[in-house]
């Protein structure tokens, strides 16, 4: 059979072996998109929503904390995650700020737009809007976590003139600001990958496959369970109620959902935006076993970033750090906190 596919095959031979590709691929297109009509391409907001986009998305969010607090600490979560993944980091800073979550299109309680709004600067856009309708007046820090930081440096882009203005500092936690495929394969491949769009067309027939995937559930099964592990968690077991959170949070974010998001990761590149947060005093924060987003690529963001970036890489930690050493996070962000309000402070004069 594999002399079938080998370079003495004959013409003949090589025809049926393309026709044969190509008519699997059509008929497994065809199935999938035979399942996607039955699946709407977006959804309302579950429950309440408090900011509604540009685009007719409604998202979730929700206000906490000091309602009169000097600062308002505006928080985005990361990829197939929602806001309740930051609710350590809340609780600390309840007494201190006005904190803004909420959940981005697509997670949680938030609506959904269409495949072609599943873009990190339609993410960004989406922080702005929030920040716009939810922040009343004073400085705002924003933290983001994983693809929530990259929705903050994809604003930095967009809306510089804020960032020194109302955005007074910003917490970037086991995030990159592009060339995510290089992490996972050697440099030449990745770039082949991405030229030739194989990742885009992945991603689509995963799409189109979405539903049988979500009747699956993957990361309900061992294996699944191994991998989140393995994947997010670093060194460090996390404890059966952090681990039982982030299994559910993922079974719940649709498959859909996941698809349409990860071409936009792949493509994803704003290096040009990190000169905006030498204005601020910035924090960058990962884990030294982050297995998703390697340590390297913070070291690299601060680096990049300046003098005014601190970097803090958390010893045995993985992805979901915030989750798993929550007291490190909410240390560096106090230590944030308290750098943007010495920073707002009038210098004497002699």
């Amino acid at each position: 059979m594999s002399g079938r596919l080998s370079s003495g095959a004959g013409p003949r031979d090589r025809t049926a072996a393309a026709s044969w590709v190509i008519l699997s691929g059509a008929a497994v297109a065809t199935l999938g998109a035979a399942v996607r009509f039955l699946v709407p391409a977006s959804r309302p907001a579950d429950g309440p929503a408090g900011v509604r986009t540009d685009d007719g998305v409604e998202l979730w969010t929700e206000v906490l904390g000091r309602a009169d607090g000097p600062v308002t600490v505006v928080f985005a979560h990361g990829f197939a995650s929602h806001a309740q993944e930051f609710r350590y980091q809340c609780e600390a800073l309840e007494r201190r700020a006005r904190v803004v979550v909420f959940d981005q299109r697509g997670h949680g309680r938030s609506g959904w737009g269409t495949y072609r709004s599943a873009t990190i600067d339609r993410l960004g856009r989406d922080l702005g809007q929030v920040i716009d309708q939810q922040t009343g007046e004073g400085p705002i820090v924003l933290v983001g976590h994983s693809m929530g930081g990259m929705a903050v440096i994809s604003l930095a882009g967009q809306r510089p003139e804020i960032f020194g203005g109302r955005i007074t500092g910003v917490a970037l936690l086991s995030t990159a600001a592009g060339h995510l495929p290089k992490m996972e394969m050697p440099d030449r491949v990745a770039h082949v990958a991405v030229r030739a769009g194989l990742a885009q067309a992945a991603a689509w027939s995963l799409w189109l496959l979405a539903p049988a995937i979500d009747r699956v559930a993957p990361f309900r099964r061992s294996w699944g369970r191994r991998w989140l592990l393995k994947q997010l968690f670093g060194d460090d077991r996390p404890s059966p109620e952090v681990f039982s959170a982030v299994q559910d949070t993922l079974t719940r974010t649709q498959q859909s959902v996941v698809s349409a998001f990860y071409p936009a990761m792949v493509a994803y590149n704003r290096t040009d935006s990190l000169s905006v947060f030498r204005r601020i005093p910035t924090l960058v924060l990962t884990g030294d076993r982050d297995r998703t987003i390697p340590w390297q690529r913070g070291q690299h963001l601060a680096e990049t970033i300046g003098d005014g970036a601190r970097f803090v890489s958390v010893p045995g930690a993985g992805h979901m750090v915030n989750l798993t050493h929550a007291q490190a996070v909410n240390d560096a962000l106090a230590e944030l906190l308290d750098r943007t309000e010495t920073d707002a402070q009038p210098s004497s004069s002699s």
